[in-house]
């Protein structure tokens, strides 16, 4: 498990590089079509829909990210009332349902795969199934960022009150 936790890590330094990349050519490329719309009066047709494609790239792909450094949205009024013991199996909970929940969006990336077999993007011209595979890597990455999140649950002790 050790080692697969260490793939995964190197992984996910592979992930945080194509995130700079993604937003990079994101950013450029809305800052050329913005010159170009009004130095030049001209726009570009693809430049949004690229610009849109790499967001949606760079926000799944950064989720694992998110899930494995703690960093996601979440209410904590409920803990500061738990004892210790509840309180960790609350978070395994937690854990366990996001893990479910990513799971089953990385299987239904597989019906939108398949079914986007003859689909092209409007302005670049582009397969879907490129995008939707984009969408089943970001929620398997996910998945298994929670998965290591949801062992540690399990693994870590009850906090101590003063721990709090």
């Amino acid at each position: 498990m050790e080692t697969f936790r260490g793939f995964f890590t190197r992984l996910q330094l592979w992930s945080r590089r194509l995130i700079g990349v993604c937003m990079m050519v994101m950013m450029t490329v809305i800052f050329v079509q913005t010159a170009t719309r009004y130095l030049v009066f001209y726009s570009i047709p693809w430049s949004e829909e690229l610009s849109r494609y790499l967001y949606v790239a760079l926000t799944l792909i950064g989720l694992n990210l998110a899930i494995t450094s703690k960093q996601l949205v979440r209410i904590d009024i409920i803990d500061a009332h738990l004892g210790p013991s509840a309180e960790k199996w609350l978070n395994a909970f937690r854990n366990g349902a996001a893990l479910v929940i990513t799971a089953v969006f990385f299987y239904s990336s597989f019906g939108m795969i398949s079914g986007s077999a003859y689909q092209t993007s409007p302005a670049m011209g582009i397969s879907m199934q490129i995008m939707y595979s984009v969408l089943g890597a970001g929620f398997l990455l996910s998945a298994v960022a929670q998965l290591f999140e949801f062992i540690d649950a399990l693994k870590a002790p009850a906090k101590k009150p003063e721990d709090k």
